[in-house]
């Protein structure tokens, strides 16, 4: 095939040309790179690559859209119950919840906004598939066997009573059921409340107590059923008493590692765990102070805005818990074992006791010494000691908290069982002693909370983008 003259000039001309540009490019980003470092040398700063926000679309602005579209799914008793099925759940190490632009946010562009009812009452985002709802988020049901669903604000610390109002359980002559509880983030929605370690819930069939799939002794006379109110006093120190306990006990277990490595320092060398502890170490910086960490970014899902974040899930000391069993030569934490014992692997919140009240009536047992929500910066599988919180789908995790760890009100749901959480402030057994609060006062508290970790998170952003040349 004959070529035109002069083509082979053009061609090289043309490839030379872009070589030069793409060099020119490639030289005016080293420099703006260099120019970036020496910045941040002279301010004792060290930026890592962030990903940033997509910018959001001018209609945005003008869209209300919340993405809830209920469908009705059935019946019950008179009472219509919905599915929401245009918002994601929380499932596989991922949560959500709802943002808007922001045009006064330059950095982060985006920042937190709220769902109706605007209110305590069952999460859209953390709820069990099979799990309906009326339309004011009142009941929950299912026709399907155990589900769960955790309210969309937790306790972290503070006194707060809640109510919950068992409409249709434990009847005799059907087989719906209802359990009712307290329960973290990494508690299972698949299963009841109480099936695992991170939460703690009642049967209705003669108001046992049960946690770890296993049911202790009754907490609630008689049991409870339809028409009954069960209410709940829950007690947590400040999070600076529950801080220093942590600190206390990473201390203590620190120092039984500290030990164990002079006693066995051969060992400790061939299994290469000295940069893992380093590491471990320098978590500590990223929750000083009790501060808030934060990855969230803004996805569109079905024409609405959420913030997608990675969510805490179990960790083998936790698994262990459930299933006591050992493998490849792991210590388990038997279930079996004494308080004291298993305190020794998993720090607990002091002072923290949840009461039981059944139709006004303080009810003997209180659930105490629940299992820490904060997260530890220890790790040593010699001592069987591990982190308190993880996420999964997070390799750059640092033990940290992001504001969401902490208990939640938890409903199970069976067979057409039919619950309610009552969060005030208006209850139909009310109780007066002092610094108790309703519940209903988290909602707005976690709506200041979030608001203010957007200010800092947007400071934040705009400190780190300045290095950016």
């Amino acid at each position: 095939m004959s070529s035109v003259p002069g083509s082979e000039s053009t061609a090289d001309a043309s490839s030379t040309h872009t070589y030069s540009t793409r060099s020119k490019e490639r030289q005016k980003e080293e420099e703006i790179e260099k120019k970036s470092k020496l910045k941040q040398r002279q301010h004792n700063v060290v930026v890592h690559p962030r990903l940033k926000p997509v910018p959001f679309k001018s209609s945005d602005l003008f869209n209300s859209s919340t993405g809830l579209g209920m469908n009705v799914v059935h019946e019950i008793d008179g009472k219509v119950f919905y599915q929401s099925e245009e918002n994601p759940h929380n499932r596989r190490g991922f949560k959500y919840k709802p943002c808007r632009p922001n045009p006064l946010f330059v950095s982060n562009l985006y920042s937190t906004t709220e769902m109706p009812p605007y209110e305590v009452g069952p999460s859209y985002f953390d709820i069990a598939p099979g799990v309906v709802h009326t339309e004011d988020m009142k009941l929950v049901s299912t026709q399907q066997g155990w589900r769960s669903v955790r309210t969309n604000c937790g306790i972290r610390e503070g006194k707060y009573f809640f109510e919950f109002n068992i409409v249709k359980a434990n009847d005799g002559d059907s087989r719906s059921h209802v359990r009712i509880g307290l329960g973290r983030k990494e508690a299972s929605l698949d299963a009841p409340v109480g099936f695992d370690g991170y939460s703690y819930g009642l049967r209705d069939v003669n108001g046992e107590f049960i946690t770890l799939s296993r049911p202790k002794e009754p907490y609630v006379e008689g049991g409870f059923k339809t028409g009954d109110i069960v209410g709940f006093l829950v007690e947590f120190p400040s999070l600076q008493v529950q801080k220093k306990a942590v600190d206390d006990f990473v201390g203590a277990k620190k120092s039984l590692i500290a030990t164990a490595s002079e006693q066995n320092e051969h060992q400790r060398k061939k299994k290469k765990t000295a940069k893992k502890e380093d590491v471990v170490e320098e978590n500590d910086k990223f929750y000083c102070e009790g501060n808030i960490l934060r990855d969230q970014i803004p996805i569109r899902y079905k024409g609405a805005l959420y913030y997608e974040q990675y969510e805490y899930t179990n960790t083998k000391i936790m698994d262990h818990l459930l299933n006591p069993v050992t493998i490849f030569g792991e210590k388990a934490v038997l279930e079996n074992s004494n308080v004291q014992e298993k305190n020794n692997v998993i720090p607990v919140i002091p002072q923290s006791r949840i009461r039981i009240f059944k139709n006004g009536i303080e009810q003997k047992e209180t659930v105490h010494d629940l299992y820490s929500f904060l997260p530890t910066d220890i790790d040593n599988e010699d001592l069987n000691i591990a982190p308190n919180t993880k996420q999964q789908q997070n390799p750059n995790y640092r033990n940290t908290d992001d504001g969401s760890l902490g208990y939640y009100p938890m409903m199970s749901v069976f067979q057409n069982g039919i619950v309610g959480i009552n969060a005030g402030p208006d209850f139909k057994f009310p109780i007066v002693e002092e610094g108790v609060k309703p519940l209903s006062d988290r909602y707005n508290e976690a709506v200041v909370e979030e608001w203010y970790w957007d200010l800092i998170d947007e400071v934040e952003g705009e400190y780190l983008d300045s290095f950016d040349i």
